[in-house]
């Protein structure tokens, strides 16, 4: 070690590294970051998968537990002082069965992806699995079996969806399920916008002797706070991201079970497809679960469907044809008219400020058709009322009605940001 004259010892070039603010280490990513939070304020985030994740969570995340990573489970650890790092997880794992009355929850998942093929890993044969899936065109997600993703991979697997009126087509669940005999059924929609009906499908599964796989990724805040039914309790296994409804960071997912899969799931997480998850991540999911399990968390949620019905409500008013006739949870499928493509409404609604995505559903006669898909979390946590979506809903139909060669108008574009700026981000006041 170098020894200064005084006695104290010489801080070496490299230790100052450690010891920088951000804005001495990466000062041009620094301004990057500024710039794009800036950006966030004066934008209108209608993303449905997007919430803002709590300052109190952030600060947690940036913790020194971010040099941890506790290798294995609780009280079996591979390396050592990991005392308080288990007492950590182990609540959030208490918290997570109270709230969804799981019998098993790991907490370790590094996203909803890797839980979901963690689950595929875990509970199917190793080829040749048969699987029956929620219709991607009618809101099942990618990682439910698609061929184009590694759960479809060597796999049999058919699909259901949803009646012209838009309901959930369970004849055709059931008449497929007759037909294939799948292993596993799998039911959670990215862009269906009504409450599922999870306990009709346990009854199709059990009649065919299958699993029931449910991903709640979207609607996982609303069946927190009972505004919609908890399939957890039936289901065989379910999934969940940490952020959607759950408002939480965008970096893990909580996997449910029956205790008899629990082992199975652990070793398909990790060592099976992830290192250690680290453990400021778990200490901010600890958190998070007492925050979803506040009454003001309830209130969020019931503010957040409320504002889902208002905004389908002014895009109706405007002019928009509304996927399934309206929505029960915090998504709105809006038809935009054969004239749209994809790109081009991205592309347009970001010039005036507004974030979403579109996607393809199924129209009455079951073609697909351009939707745009927002979601009411993010604004919601900013302030934004019914009125507000109600307003803000004929005037996102004013744009699709003008189609995609109309020209911007500036006196939207400025009451868009009036509107942000209006409704301050609480997360951002630091």
């Amino acid at each position: 070690m170098n020894v200064a004259i005084s006695g104290q010892p010489k801080q070496a070039d490299w230790q100052r590294f450690f010891s920088s603010q951000a804005s001495q280490l990466g000062p041009d990513i620094v301004g990057l970051i500024q710039d794009d939070r800036e950006l966030e304020m004066r934008s209108l985030n209608l993303i449905a998968s997007a919430s803002y994740c709590p300052l109190g969570l952030r600060q947690i995340e940036g913790t020194h537990l971010v040099n941890r990573a506790p290798i294995g489970m609780p009280g079996r650890r591979s390396v050592g002082n990991c005392e308080h790092l288990d007492s950590i997880e182990l609540l959030a794992i208490e918290r997570a069965k109270a709230l969804f009355g799981a019998e098993f929850v790991n907490v370790q998942a590094l996203s909803s992806t890797i839980a979901n093929v963690a689950v595929f890993r875990a509970v199917l044969p190793a080829d040749g699995a048969r699987v029956l899936t929620f219709d991607e065109l009618a809101g099942g997600h990618v990682s439910h079996g698609a061929m184009r993703h590694i759960t479809g991979y060597n796999r049999e697997v058919a699909s259901f969806g949803v009646t012209p009126m838009g309901t959930l087509d369970l004849d055709q669940a059931r008449d497929v399920a007759r037909k294939l005999r799948p292993h596993v059924i799998i039911a959670g929609p990215s862009s269906y916008p009504r409450e599922m009906d999870f306990a009709a499908l346990r009854k199709i599964a059990d009649e065919v002797g299958a699993l029931l796989f449910t991903d709640i990724a979207h609607v996982a805040g609303l069946i927190a706070t009972g505004l919609h039914a908890n399939p957890v309790p039936y289901s065989d296994v379910s999934t969940t991201s940490t952020q959607k409804t759950l408002c939480g960071p965008r970096n893990g997912a909580f996997v449910f079970a029956q205790s008899r899969f629990g082992d199975a799931i652990d070793q398909a997480i990790f060592p099976g497809l992830q290192g250690p998850a680290g453990a400021n991540l778990i200490a901010a999911r600890a958190v998070q679960l007492e925050m979803v399990g506040s009454p003001a968390f309830a209130d969020l949620m019931q503010s957040v469907v409320a504002n889902a019905k208002a905004l389908a409500t002014g895009l109706e008013a405007g002019g928009c044809s509304i996927y399934t006739g309206g929505t029960d949870s915090h998504m709105v499928m809006a038809f935009t008219g054969e004239d749209w493509e994809r790109p081009d409404l991205v592309a347009k609604l970001g010039e005036y400020g507004v974030l979403g995505n579109a996607m393809r559903a199924p129209d009455h006669a079951g073609q697909p058709r351009t939707a745009f898909r927002f979601g009411t979390i993010a604004l919601t946590i900013r302030g934004f009322d019914a009125e507000d979506f109600s307003r803000l809903g004929r005037e996102l139909a004013a744009v699709f009605v003008a189609g995609p060669t109309a020209s911007i108008d500036r006196a939207r574009v400025d009451l868009f940001r009036q509107l942000a700026a209006s409704h301050p981000i609480p997360s951002f006041i630091d």
